[in-house]
């Protein structure tokens, strides 16, 4: 009886310590998050501040196939920085690959949606990328602004559920909250990391070649074409009467 009881009690004390810490956890992301061509990112920029080109081609070579793979419209311009060693072009293009591994990761978390823990891991993997461009967020917008995109990635992550130990603890998963917040990561942060020879080209949009908008409004709506279209109704009415006046002939 007693070696009964003392083995139960041995055996709940071993259950409580292995699953307990991990139901304690499963809202953290921990090491599992760190991506690590972000936080090649870190060495990358560390060495272009020492001048160490021979460093920073040696870390792009470790990642040359994952920016083949995943991130080949990048490519040309890290190329061209090598080329003419300009380093804001290489940290903004591999920002830019950063920004493009987000999303990547957030749209495997939404096709194994239902599959929680490697969507779980799949958000995390997003979320450790995005801790790689959080100052720039702060730098170009605000502190704000990056708490917001934390926090979407946290209510994301909760929307995620959780599957509970043996169906214990267990919560129920909400996709449509998921894919609404993952739009918001991506519109939130797109804009701000783009790909550098995808930059939109404005400098047709100058004071010159725009003036024939002026007086029209946004898309050329403006009181020429109400007198347009007045002009057309009127000619449209002159033509159905002499087409009567044919026809009574």
């Amino acid at each position: 009886m007693k070696k009964s009881l003392f083995f139960s009690l041995t055996l709940i004390f071993i259950l409580n310590y292995i699953f307990i810490p991990s139901q304690a956890s499963a809202y953290s992301y921990g090491d599992p998050g760190e991506e690590k061509i972000a936080e090649a990112y870190k060495e990358l920029e560390n060495s272009l501040e020492n001048d160490d080109w021979d460093n920073a081609k040696k870390i792009y070579d470790s990642y040359e196939k994952d920016f083949g793979l995943y991130f080949s419209k990048v490519q040309p311009d890290i190329k061209k920085a090598f080329k003419e060693k300009d380093k804001d072009l290489l940290l903004e293009s591999w920002r830019a690959a950063l920004m493009l591994n987000i999303e990547r990761r957030l749209h495997f978390a939404q096709n194994q949606f239902d599959d929680y823990g490697q969507a779980k891991l799949l958000l995390a993997k997003a979320r450790g990328t995005f801790n790689v461009l959080e100052p720039f967020v702060v730098e170009e917008k605000s502190q704000e602004e990056a708490d917001k995109i934390y926090a979407s990635f946290d209510t994301a992550l909760n929307s995620l559920g959780n599957p509970g130990l043996f169906g214990i603890g267990s919560k129920d998963n909400d996709p449509d909250a998921f894919d609404k917040e993952v739009e918001s990561i991506i519109k939130e942060l797109r804009p701000l990391f783009p790909i550098p020879s995808e930059k939109a080209d404005e400098s047709h949009l100058s004071e010159e070649n725009l003036g024939f908008l002026d007086g029209m409004g946004e898309g050329g709506s403006s009181s020429f074409w109400l007198y347009f279209s007045l002009a057309l109704i009127l000619i449209l009415i002159v033509l159905i009467t002499i087409n009567k006046r044919k026809n009574k002939q």
